[in-house]
């Protein structure tokens, strides 16, 4: 079973599924996988029952108006294969209210910006959807800029139990810059390197360490990083109650899972939820030291150790290297 990570407590790796104490795996296990591979009810599994009411963005948007309404840190969002008709009204109020009108259209279920566009055009936004589901989500035209360039920010939550709410996050987060400096001519709309920040799969990856960032952030902005953070934790908190109250029915006591958040600042340093994502790519947390900043300390995380810290507060209870939300 190519892809799986098969781990017995604590923490070796077993030969075989159907040996595993904990199935840790980027693939979607269903009652026809298991049976296929021999798992049973009794083993950890990384994924949480109609976790896409987080994961794909259409279930998510919905999943925060259903229990909270329309909080400040989510961009207005449109289901376009349901919603198109609200998204045409509220986009000619705009207009004839002179507010800006700039939209981006993120596919349902899809990472990395694959077929993402941003536009202000209405006839533009109907054509794309052609090229498969996609919402319509307010685009942040005025984000919090580092050196004159956009970027965001990518936390991991691991959750323990949905009932009650047990959520914790990583004092490892990093930060995704943009490579060219953030403007809203119409013509750097079709500029990736410009409007995006994810360059791991494609672009120019310009790395940078998160306590430097940190550390230059508070220098450039007159700010102190941990009343972002707090306001952010906030965020993350209110995210997976929504998730909670609105599904009751993800609740599975042999379910622990990893999710990456994604979160953008706005000009004056509010978090905005970009989305959730399943089996989060977590390299730049193995590959990099980095400093606990969030805790005020200088004392070096090390990469080699970010799974020993995800499995350690996953399974054994512990709360090394994270802090609950």
């Amino acid at each position: 079973m190519a892809g799986y990570l098969f781990l017995s407590i604590c923490f070796s790796a077993a030969s075989e599924p159907k040996d595993a104490d904990i199935i840790w795996t980027s693939a979607q296990i269903d009652e026809e996988m298991k049976k296929a591979a021999g798992l049973t009810d009794e083993q950890f599994i990384n994924q949480f029952p109609f976790e896409a009411c987080l994961v794909m963005k259409h279930h998510l948007a919905d999943t925060v108006q259903k229990a909270l309404g329309s909080p400040e840190w989510i961009q207005p969002t449109y289901n376009l294969e349901t919603n198109l008709t609200q998204l045409i009204g509220d986009y000619f109020i705009r207009e004839r209210d002179g507010l800006d009108n700039l939209w981006i259209l993120k596919p349902w279920n899809m990472a990395r910006t694959i077929d993402t566009a941003i536009t202000g055009n209405l006839s533009a936004i109907i054509r794309l959807m052609e090229t498969g589901p996609k919402i319509c989500q307010k685009y942040i035209e005025h984000p919090a800029l580092f050196q004159g360039r956009k970027f965001d920010l990518r936390y991991i939550v691991l959750v323990r139990s949905m009932k009650p709410l047990e959520i914790f996050i990583t004092d490892v987060f990093w930060v995704r810059l943009a490579n060219n400096a953030y403007s809203l001519d119409e013509h750097s709309f079709f500029e990736y390197e410009t409007h995006f920040t994810v360059m791991n799969y494609r672009g120019r990856l310009n790395h940078m360490n998160t306590p430097e960032f940190v550390r230059e952030f508070e220098k450039e902005h007159q700010v102190e990083w941990m009343d972002i953070h707090m306001r952010v934790k906030r965020m993350i908190r209110s995210v997976f109650e929504s998730a909670a109250a609105v599904h009751p029915e993800m609740h599975s006591p042999k379910s622990r899972a990893m999710y990456g958040v994604d979160v953008m600042l706005t000009n004056d340093f509010q978090p905005k939820l970009l989305e959730v994502t399943y089996s989060p790519d977590c390299n730049r947390a193995c590959k990099f030291d980095t400093e606990a900043v969030t805790r005020g300390s200088r004392e070096i995380i090390k990469g080699s150790d970010f799974y020993n810290d995800v499995f350690g507060c996953l399974f054994l209870n512990e709360t090394t290297h994270v802090s609950a939300v």
